[in-house]
């Protein structure tokens, strides 16, 4: 019987994916699939969640798997998908599973191109080949049994030029994911209350996206310390006059993500200072939005950001002095402690594992100083382009004891107000959006169904 293979783009547009970076290749490239990764014991496994680039190429979720794609493919012939054979007992434990048949259909490629893993080893000996090999244990041992080398720029460069513009059946897959989103952030935003756990919060989350088939494309952040940037676990009482961080976004059943972060203030109002800050971080958010059209650096996009906290910063009288000189010392920094955003689609930090050859443009480097070094990528912007924009203000009390950081700056830095925030435990504000570069006209808001607007924030918040 067969047994329908679901994926977010149909089998042509994976075979044109393939053939098109075959046209690049100068030596056979294997794309593992990877294995669902043990939690305590090699039985007790979480759920599998293949590469993104072999799902990228049109991969269905089958543990252990691999493409080989190779030099002047045209996607079908010159592709062969290695698959591990079912043994007698599969069916009994995880149930029926799709024919190779069904595979190929799925994948763009004839029947006959699915093979047993067994015999990849054959088929890379002696021809060079470079492999993506994702961090799971088992996969990393069999490449090194085959004497597959880590692929290099020359295979990267035009393989990212390929992932970061997404088509149109990429955009709809994370449409979809951004449509679940927001639909859990509205979810959890109306459930807030003083003096529930923030636990209680990310339940609430996690139930849309069960309920929709989506997952967590990494760890969400609920928290009233939204200061500390990745924090995790929920174990905080909401304090009354608290603000709540959620970062959290979703990944639809074919693995492409989106990543949303809203603020609200738990009673639901902002105080003076709260309120300040807040519209300080939207205006930056909107400029740099705004600034999302094809050709423009994302380096600029960054400081353009970063003038308008400083700007907002100064009026706060947290900062002293001209808010271009100010970043010019970098001492939004002090404030605003990691880059504006990154690419995102199959991976939430898309091309991360590739590292600068795929995140940076030929001949940028990432910046050396505080904040500015976190800067997850800097491309010029194309059209297709996926990526989030995510400025912040936090008040960091580690960051105020270090003296490398804040000596050169002491001129302008508003000491007294500034350790009466932290004494208050003021927290931190980050506003986040998924978006999209279009080819004319204003950047595409994937996640614009949470409200961003402070006023319209307070109409989200504990009203179920």
């Amino acid at each position: 019987m067969s047994t329908p293979v679901k994926m977010p783009s149909p089998p042509d547009a994976y075979r044109r994916r393939r053939a098109k970076l075959a046209s690049h290749l100068k030596r056979p490239l294997v794309v593992f699939a990877g294995h669902a990764p043990s939690r305590n014991y090699a039985a007790n496994v979480y759920p599998l969640r293949p590469s993104s680039t072999y799902l990228y190429f049109g991969g269905p979720f089958i543990e252990h798997a691999a493409w080989l794609i190779t030099p002047g493919s045209d996607g079908d012939n010159g592709c062969t998908l290695f698959r591990p054979v079912a043994g007698p007992d599969d069916a009994v434990w995880l149930g029926p599973t799709p024919s190779d048949g069904d595979y190929a259909f799925a994948a763009g490629v004839a029947a006959s191109r699915i093979a047993d893993l067994d015999k990849l080893e054959a088929a890379v000996a002696g021809r060079g080949a470079v492999a993506i090999i994702p961090p799971f244990p088992d996969t990393i041992a069999l490449a090194a049994k085959l004497k597959l080398a880590p692929l290099g720029d020359e295979e990267i460069i035009p393989l990212a030029a390929m992932r970061v513009r997404k088509d149109e059946h990429e955009l709809a897959a994370m449409r979809y994911a951004a449509e679940i989103g927001c639909d859990a952030h509205r979810a959890a935003m109306a459930v807030i209350r003083p003096e529930m756990l923030e636990a209680d919060v990310a339940a609430e989350y996690e139930a849309v996206l069960v309920a929709n088939q989506c997952r967590h494309p990494y760890t969400p952040i609920i928290t009233i310390r939204g200061e500390v940037l990745h924090g995790n676990g929920h174990p905080n009482m909401l304090d009354p006059g608290a603000m709540l961080l959620m970062d959290a976004g979703a990944e639809e059943p074919g693995g492409y993500a989106t990543d949303i972060t809203r603020v609200v203030p738990v009673n639901g109002q902002w105080t003076t200072i709260q309120r300040h800050i807040y519209d300080a971080v939207l205006r930056a958010n909107r400029a740099a939005i705004e600034a999302c059209t094809p050709g423009r650096r994302f380096r600029e996009i960054h400081f353009l950001a970063a003038r308008v906290i400083a700007e907002g910063l100064a009026q706060a009288e947290l900062l002293v002095g001209d808010p271009a000189a100010l970043v010019e010392r970098n001492a939004h920094a002090l404030f605003f402690t990691h880059g504006l955003g990154h690419l995102i689609g199959l991976d939430v930090h898309d091309l991360r594992e590739f590292g600068p050859a795929a995140t940076y443009a030929p001949g940028r480097q990432p910046p050396t100083e505080f904040g500015g070094r976190y800067l997850r990528m800097d491309r010029d912007l194309e059209p297709g382009m996926t990526l989030t924009i995510e400025p912040g203000i936090y008040l960091t009390p580690e960051v105020w004891e270090r003296k490398d950081l804040c000596g050169p700056l002491e001129d302008v830095i508003n000491r007294p107000k500034i350790e009466a925030l932290l004494a208050e435990r003021f927290g931190g504000i980050r506003i986040e959006h998924t978006v999209c570069v279009r080819a004319e006209g204003a950047a595409e808001i994937l996640t614009d169904a949470v409200p961003t607007d402070a006023d319209e924030v307070l109409e989200m918040v504990g009203i179920a």
